[in-house]
């Protein structure tokens, strides 16, 4: 039988699942999996995918970092197991991420390394969600603990005698931007910091990689992003300090 500590990841997981209000049948597939793989019976399997579709459920932070870095791999494969990263999913991944100090580059990085393991295995994306499950009638649960930093899902500290981690804020800003070519807000996020942070022929390939186009389309995407958004500054433009004299 799992311990507290088993069932508190993968109540996180099925957080991330349901943190955009909808469960993709792939979603489902990868949580049984983990399931699965945690020695969970099919009776707490399905108490678990029911609290998470009421949205009762927290997130967890463990207490070493090596935990942490393990639950993060597993929230990233969970939130990109229907191939997109809804704007909710991405703002959680980028939460918790923080209590590893991962800034927003090297997250979009794993988030784009996990996208791009699933193309390679000739995966692809899922139609929008289908509706969460019913949950089954049962006994009302126990209120869970007060959450350490933020809702929606809640993020819970670990019991003493494990430090508190850093200060998370409440809610990670995803600004009104211009739609270019019809691509989701967080595609488009992604692409844009490949354009601020890697040089031309990278980014072209990046966005390649990432849409499923050939180099002169992607060509004309970043050309696309950057006529959008006058103020994004290419990385082969950045201004960067001279030598020394």
């Amino acid at each position: 039988m799992p311990d507290a500590a088993t069932r508190r990841k993968f109540e996180a997981l099925v957080a991330a699942a349901f943190a955009d209000g909808f469960l993709a049948e792939a979603e489902k597939v990868v949580l049984q999996q983990k399931a699965d793989q945690m020695g969970l019976s099919p009776r707490e399997y399905h108490e678990v995918l029911g609290l998470g579709g009421q949205r009762k459920l927290s997130v967890g932070i463990p207490a070493t970092r090596a935990e942490r870095e393990a639950l993060l791999e597993d929230l990233i494969e969970v939130a990109a197991a229907d191939g997109r990263v809804e704007a909710a999913e991405y703002s959680l991944l980028a939460r918790f991420a923080e209590t590893l100090n991962i800034a927003l580059p090297e997250l979009r990085q794993r988030v784009n390394r996990r996208m791009q393991g699933r193309s390679d295995r000739g995966m692809q994306a899922q139609p929008r969600r289908e509706a969460p499950p019913a949950a089954p009638r049962r006994p009302e649960p126990a209120p869970a603990p007060p959450a350490a930093a933020f809702e929606a899902p809640r993020f819970l500290q670990s019991p003493p005698p494990v430090p508190a981690p850093p200060s998370i804020p409440t809610t990670v800003e995803f600004p009104r931007e211009a739609r270019v070519a019809d691509l989701p807000p967080v595609t488009l996020q992604l692409l844009k910091q490949s354009i601020m942070f890697d040089n031309e022929a990278d980014s072209v390939a990046a966005i390649g990689r990432t849409l499923g186009l050939s180099a002169e389309e992607a060509a004309r995407i970043r050309l696309a992003i950057l006529n959008a958004f006058p103020d994004l500054k290419p990385a082969s433009l950045a201004v960067r300090p001279g030598p020394r004299r």
